[in-house]
């Protein structure tokens, strides 16, 4: 076991260095609120265009926080605002093969709910279960198979309602953002994004074409290494979530292909426009407008 995770000092040491950075973009800091977290997955870059960047700490200098080991994780956490809300970039992101538990997988979202965050975006790049889907593809996760072994320390309620499968993504944010996403976009009725759902597995090898098959057969149209341990404490903690893959490789099996890492970090950069839009709508519907209607 970890040694026990102090939430609210590693919060209140981000405030501190918010409060002395703040002396180089001449505004107050100490206060400041994030709407909404961000989780970047392998190879995903951001801030997108129209962001102001605020100030940026290390993780590894977090008290507590892991370190991330895994190329295309950048290790720094960036605050900064976009569209009128405050956004804070959750680099670093750390895995169950790099030898963590999973306590230390979801520090960052314990810590982003200390600080007083009301939703949550995650990322990640994730290989393509689903026929007729290509690298480049960007799918709202709407469910999860969870077969990492492990689940994070959640509350009661916490634990029915992801005990029940409901709840953990949240639905109508799903809706309202990609209604968003086609306006912006100018892409019409059909012109949203796929949902489907996210098989988390421990890794760190990629799964085999056998494992693939019954992937498919157990409903999974996405496989990856990370998010779900994310989700559920983001629920226990009352943070609204969305989750978003982007396929960066078939799975095992299916296009004939070795896999490689260096393909995901490819797809990821090549693909980072489509899936900065889809987070921008995103973080501009966190809350609802009363004058939306939602998607048939």
């Amino acid at each position: 076991m970890t040694e026990r995770f102090d939430v609210e000092a590693a919060s209140r040491w981000i405030r501190d260095q918010w409060r002395e950075l703040a002396r180089d973009v001449q505004q107050d800091l100490s206060e400041v609120i994030p709407d909404v977290g961000v989780v970047l997955g392998s190879g995903i870059q951001f801030p997108a265009d129209g962001w102001t960047e605020y100030c940026r700490i290390t993780v590894r200098d977090i008290p507590g926080m892991p370190s991330p080991s895994v190329a295309g994780h950048g290790g720094e956490w960036i605050l900064g605002e976009v569209g009128g809300s405050t956004i804070l970039l959750l680099g670093g992101r750390v895995h169950l093969y790099e030898g963590y538990d999973v306590e230390e997988v979801v520090r960052g979202i314990r810590v982003l709910a200390a600080l007083g965050a009301r939703g949550l975006i995650l990322t990640n790049a994730a290989g393509g279960v689903r026929e007729g889907w290509s690298p480049g593809e960007v799918v709202s996760i709407e469910d999860h198979i969870n077969l990492q072994g492990v689940t994070p320390r959640v509350g009661i309620e916490a634990s029915s309602m992801i005990g029940q499968q409901t709840g953990l993504f949240d639905q109508d944010w799903i809706d309202r953002t990609e209604l968003r996403y086609r306006k912006d976009s100018n892409a019409g009725a059909t012109g949203g994004f796929p949902r489907g759902n996210y098989a988390g597995l421990t890794g760190p090898t990629y799964e085999t074409p056998a494992e693939v098959r019954m992937l498919r057969k157990l409903g999974a149209d996405l496989v990856g290494m990370s998010t779900i341990q994310e989700a559920m404490v983001a629920v226990d903690c009352r943070l609204r979530v969305q989750g978003f893959s982007l396929v960066t490789n078939l799975a095992a099996g299916m296009s004939g292909q070795p896999l490689s890492h260096e393909e995901v970090m490819e797809t990821g950069r090549r693909s980072r426009g489509r899936l900065l839009r889809i987070v921008d709508a995103a973080i501009s519907t966190l809350d609802p407008d009363p004058q939306q209607v939602k998607p048939e």
